[in-house]
This record gives C-alpha cells, structure tokens and sequence, in this order.
C-alpha cells in the first residue's frame, strides 16, 4: 500500500470523481480525460 503522502490529490479528485459518477467513461468525461487516461491513473492508486 502506498503512503498517502505520495498519491498526487489529482488521483485523489478523479478517485472521488468515479466514485461520484460510478462510471470511468463518465468520470472521464467529466473531467475532460480520455477512459485510458482514466484507467491508467486508477491502476497509480493501486
């Protein structure tokens, strides 16, 4: 498990983005990313 000192607070926003919306196109979206980007950083937060 990473320390939380090191996860970047732009993981933590999208994290609580697809949380929101539980969905990663839509979350993507939202965000003005791309789904890969999406799943990309999710797979960080891992």
């Amino acid at each position: 498990m990473k320390k939380l000192a090191n996860i970047d607070l732009k993981l933590l926003q999208l994290f609580d983005e697809i949380c929101k919306t539980r969905n990663l196109s839509r979350a993507a979206e939202n965000l003005n990313l791309t789904q890969p980007a999406v799943s990309l950083a999710l797979g960080r937060l891992r």
